[in-house]
This record gives C-alpha cells, structure tokens and sequence, in this order.
C-alpha cells in the first residue's frame, strides 16, 4: 500500500476510534461530548503525543468540515418541531435578530479591547460567537430539569443561529479579505447567498418528501436515498455561492419536519448515529490540529473574554430579546446562563483560520484559540449550570411543573391519565399505533407518536429527569427496555414498569431503581379487558384513620386479584410504589378495584375516612385572639413550605416499633387460636 494512503487510512480510523471512545467516556459520566472529544483530539495532535496529524488530510479536511457540518445541521431541522417553534416564536426571533447582533458587537468589542486583536480579527470573533450549539445543548436538556418552553427556545435558537453565525463569519471574512471596497457588493453577495439556500434547500426538502412517501423508493433505501439528496443540495449550493450549503441543508430539513411526513422515526434514527459518528470525527480532527500554544499565549486575557461573554454579553442578548411577556424571571434566567458553543462554531473558526493564513492576513491563530477557548468555557459552564440553576430556581421541588409519561395506548393507561389528569397533573401517552391514540386525543390527553426504544420519542414528549415514566404495555421485555432507556439516557431514577411475571428477586436484589406497579406482578390483560368492560373503579381513600390503613394494607398483603394500588399522594405529587408499612405517609392512596365486596369496603372507608376529615376540620371556630394559624388544614390538602406538619409526614422510630408490635400481636393472637383449634380437635379425633 501506497505510505501516504496508509497515513490517511489510519488518520480516519484513528479519528473514528478516538471520537467514539470520547462519546462513550461522556456517555458514562454524563458530561457534554465536547469536553472529552477536545481533550482526546488535543492530546492525540502533533503538539502532544502526535498519534495523529490532521493536516496528512490537505484540502480533504476542509471538504470533510463543510459537508460534516451540513449533514449536523441538516438533523437538527430535521428534528425541529414547528408546532413548539410557533409556540415560542416570539423569543426565538428576537434572539435570532436582537440577540444575535448584541451577540455579535459586544463580543467583538470585548475581543478587541481585552486581547489586542484588529477590528477585522474581533469582528469575526463577534460573528462566530453567534451561535450556540445543538450538538452540546440537545445532550445537556437531556440530563437539566427545565420547564419545556425553555428547553424549545434552547434548541431552536441553537439550531436555526448556526446558519446564521456561519454567514455572518463568511460575510466578515470577505469584507477582511476585500477591505477597500464598498459594502454594496457584500450585500448583493448576501442576497444571493440566501436565495440560493433558501430556494435550493425547500425543493431539495419537497423532493425528499416525496421520496420518504413514494412506493417507487424501497424502504430499506429511503434513508440512504434522503442522504445522497442531502449532500447533492449542498454541493450544488456551494457550487453556486460559497457558504450557502449550510443553510440549504438546514432548510431542506425544515421543510421535511414542517410536511409532516408520517414514519419519519427510522430517517431521524438513522441521521443522529450519522451526526453523532460526524461530530465524533470532526471535533477529534479539528482538535488534533489546533496550535495549543495559541491558546496559552491567551493567559488570563482569554479567560476574561469568556467570563465577560457568559456573564454580561449572553445576559444582555437575552435581556434585549427575551421580555417578561414571553417568559419569568425564572426561565430567562436559564436562557441567560445557558450557551454553549458547539461544532460549527469550532469548524468555522477553523475554517476561516485556514483561509487567514492562506491570504497572509494576521491574527489566524490568536482568533482559532479563543474560539476554542470560549467553547470549553461556555461548554463547562453549561454543564455546571444544568446542576445548579434547577435547583437554585426551585424547578427541582416543584410537583407542579412535573410530568407524567404512559407508554403504550390502552385502556388501562386511558384510565391512569385521566385519573392523574384530574388530580392537577401534566400526563403525555407515547405509542407507536396511529390509531390507539386517536380515542386518547379525543378525551384531550396529550399524545405523543413515537417508538418506544427511540429516545428521540421521549424528547418529543418533553420528558426530563424527575420526569414519572410509567411502562404499561402488555410485553414484559419491551417495558423493561424502556425503564434502561430513560434511566441510561435521561437520567429517570425510578422508572415504572408494569410485568405480569416478575422474579422473586426483582426489585430488591435484582433492578432495585426500577418500581414495580402496584408492588407486584398484576395481569394487565386481565385488568384492560375490565376497565373496557366498566367492570372496575377508581377509589381514592385517606389514610388518616388506622382503619383505612390497616384494610388496605391486609388487602395488598393478601395479594387480593381484585384490588391494584395505582399511587398514593404527598403534596399533590403521585408516587407509585406501594409502602405497605408506611401507608400513613401518604395523604391519599388511590386504588383501582373490581366491583364486588372488595370495592364496597373500600368505597365505605372513603366515604367514612372523609366524613371524619370532614368534621375535624370544621370543628369549633377558633376563638377570640387565636393564631390563624392554627386552624385546621383538611387532609389531603398539600403542605406549604416550612408547614410544621410536614415533619409528620416522615416515618419516626416510634411508629414503626408501635406499627410491629401490632403485627406481632394480631401473628400472635392467630397461632393462639390455631392452637386452641388444634386441642379442641385432639380428643374427638383420639
């Protein structure tokens, strides 16, 4: 073989092997891929170990950037949701105008005024900086509790700015190269571009339409069809004016997410393991060939760019763009402190270095490590945001905002959401089947069509961290994959899955942060067919008296077929796993049971437990000089912060020792009577 074929082959399978490792490292810590892809490329260039050297590539590498980037992009529009654009429209927009040009010239004011660079250099520095980043956004939204209007502006913005930034970088460079001339030419130069983009990039999207729909295309081509499409349009662009193709690849998947082509899950699979394996590649390339010491002549004049971009120029955009019409104080602060630079603006730096250096113009390398710079700040300040500000912000405690996710459509899940739906909560059901929605939409449950094993279903869904995640289709295997995928992916705690044959060991020492529905193996079949039958209810007991608590208890002990514990209730928030010896930890215990004797005695300790609440609560008016205070607060009613009876919630050593000896007593008192039986026997059968 040929040495310099050789060198090139193993440059690519080295990137491949190193882009991929640094995913998984990422994967496994939960950290934003770009910190580890920057620091496996850095250590594996020329300027440290030299395992790898970027530039063996030429004039490859700069074709594998465009078209890596177009490709990204092209995913990402296809992902974008227009219904959840429309929605936040506003916002977007102003960021994508106001935002961007506050972005822009305080950016490169600062760049210009803290480390020296020309008027030319910082200026493109302030384009660059435009954009955010998908690519690191969408990984971080997946682990950060935020409310889902944010995390849409989020990923909208960052999508739909990098075509932007991307022009406004060339437009900057042109100027650079062309100084002299008049601004007349660029502005023709930029209304062709977007012509070109715009035009190319919605009839590329209408063809493609076409071909996802058309029986002419075998299934099993479409996707690959819908690629080779992609890349004809964005070579074309290029071919007509340089720099369009990215915003021709962004439009093209606007306009297949806006047509609403149905069985789009497969192409959008098969596009992010082809985004991840490209962001995988480039960052490790672009990496291995940055000058390090570029970044270290920067010292502290670097650094105070960045904390100046995070906390005054990103807060300043926001503010401009973002009013308190659109959002609280709350969610523009998310918006304020969350920005991190991703892929293009990494590539376009690199990109526009190439070109400095090419025309003998100065400030390439200056310009190429700040970028850098900025993207591993903004980058680590994201991630420790994404910790933070949930908390901070009180999103983390606040049952309200919290959502419920029923995966698989059936009359069981029906009956689930429309009890949680009443009760004040926020409920989505994820299917696959058209149909089994249909009756779901028409009682006006939220629905989201998607493949249960796909985690780009439960981004739709809006799903997030403390998100409840219930598996109720009838296949064991297939709700057990679910509560590993939202766990892996999302970071869901405890995940709850209904099976119809557990192991004995499930749950204790087997898959312990998985929660069992109802706390056992229920017959989900069985129970579909009775509530389609109307032969079930849904009864909602206190447990304020013993005897509430102690027939429920007796009944789930029991194992009675008839009765399934759905949830019990703390503070307005479900919670699905059954606490048999902490039953009074919950205001309220909501059962699913079958008409019969089992449903009248738990409909009469309903009725019995709320009259006495009831009573209690009304009681005598409080007399002269009494604290407000102190009346009583009707059970079942959620508890403030600081509410002194919250303390009442948490189980004492008392209570479990009184709640044993209990037990003991009534074991006690049964092998007495056994015995008493067994004497009485004795003589007649002597």
């Amino acid at each position: 073989m040929h040495h310099a074929t050789q060198i090139l082959m193993e440059t690519v399978a080295l990137a491949i092997f190193l882009g991929i490792l640094a995913q998984a490292v990422a994967d496994r810590f939960k950290l934003p891929a770009i910190l580890p892809l920057l620091i496996f490329g850095m250590a594996a260039g020329p300027q440290m170990s030299g395992l790898l050297d970027p530039a063996e590539l030429g004039d490859g590498l700069e074709v594998l950037i465009k078209l890596g980037v177009g490709i990204i992009l092209f995913e990402g529009g296809l992902s974008l949701d227009p219904a959840q654009l429309k929605r936040v429209g506003a916002p977007v927009r102003n960021l994508l105008t106001v935002g961007v040009v506050v972005t822009g010239v305080l950016a490169a004011w600062a760049a210009r005024l803290v480390t020296g660079l020309d008027w030319g250099a910082a200026a493109l520095f302030g384009a660059i900086v435009t954009v955010t980043g998908p690519t690191v956004i969408v990984p971080l939204l997946r682990h950060m509790i935020a409310p889902r209007r944010v995390r849409t502006i989020l990923v909208s913005e960052g999508l739909i700015v990098d075509p932007i930034g991307a022009v406004l970088a060339y437009l900057v460079l042109q100027w650079i190269e062309r100084s002299g001339q008049g601004v007349g030419p660029l502005v023709e130069e930029l209304a062709v571009l977007v012509g070109v983009g715009l035009i190319l990039g919605f009839v590329t999207g209408t063809v493609a339409k076409w071909a996802a729909q058309s029986r002419v295309v075998g299934r099993e081509l479409r996707n690959l069809v819908i690629l080779a499409l992609l890349i004809a349009c964005f070579t074309l662009a290029e071919s007509q004016v340089p720099e369009s193709g990215i915003l021709a690849a962004v439009v093209m998947g606007l306009t297949m997410s806006a047509y609403r082509i149905p069985d789009l899950e497969p192409l959008r699979a098969f596009k992010e393991q082809l985004t991840v394996l490209l962001i995988s590649v480039l960052f490790i390339l672009l990496a291995g060939q940055l000058d390090l010491s570029s970044i270290l002549a920067l010292g502290w004049r670097g650094v105070l760019v960045g904390v100046i971009l995070i906390l005054v120029i990103r807060p300043l955009a926001v503010a401009a763009s973002v009013w308190p019409k659109h959002l609280d104080w709350k969610q523009r602060a998310v918006l304020a402190l969350t920005a991190p630079r991703g892929i293009v603006a990494a590539a376009v730096a690199s990109l526009s270095a190439i070109q400095l250096r090419a025309n003998g113009i100065p400030g390439a390398e200056v310009l190429e490590g700040l970028v850098y710079l900025m993207i591993l700040m903004t980058g680590g300040w994201a991630t420790l945001m994404a910790v933070v500000l949930p908390r901070a912000l009180g999103y983390v405690g606040d049952p309200s905002r919290r959502l419920t996710v029923l995966v698989g459509a059936n009359s069981l899940t029906k009956l689930l959401a429309e009890t949680l739906s009443d009760a004040g909560r926020k409920v989505v059901v994820l299917d696959s089947v058209q149909r089994k929605l249909e009756s779901m939409r028409r009682d006006d449950i939220l629905t989201v069509r998607g493949d249960a094993r796909d985690a780009s279903s439960y981004e739709k869904a809006g799903i997030e961290r403390d998100t409840h995640v219930l598996a109720m289709t009838t296949n064991d295997e297939l709700n057990l994959l679910v509560a590993e995928l939202v766990r892996e992916e999302f970071g869901v705690e405890h995940p709850v899955v209904a099976l119809q044959r557990p192991s004995e060991e499930f749950g204790s020492k087997r898959r312990a942060w998985i929660d069992l529905l109802g706390g056992r193996g229920i017959e989900i079949q069985r129970w579909m067919r009775l509530v389609e039958n109307e032969a079930v209810e849904v009864i909602t007991v206190p447990t304020d008296g013993e005897e509430a608590r102690e027939t429920m208890r007796d009944m789930m002990e029991d194992e009675v077929v008839d009765v399934m514990f759905l949830c019990g209730w703390i503070n307005g928030d479900p919670k699905f796993r059954p606490l048999l010896d902490n039953l009074d930890r919950y205001e309220t215990v909501t059962l699913l049971a079958r008409g019969g004797e089992q449903s009248a005695i738990l409909n009469q300790l309903a009725v019995t437990e709320a009259e006495e609440s009831e009573k209690e609560w009304e009681g005598p008016a409080p007399g002269p000089g009494a604290d407000i205070g102190d009346e009583r607060r009707r059970p079942g009613e959620n508890l403030t912060v600081g509410d002194p009876e919250q303390d009442d919630l948490d189980e004492t050593e008392e209570r479990n020792a009184e709640r044993q000896a209990k037990k003991e007593a009534r074991k006690q008192e049964e092998a007495e009577e056994e015995a008493e039986e067994g004497a009485e026997e004795e003589p007649s059968s002597s």
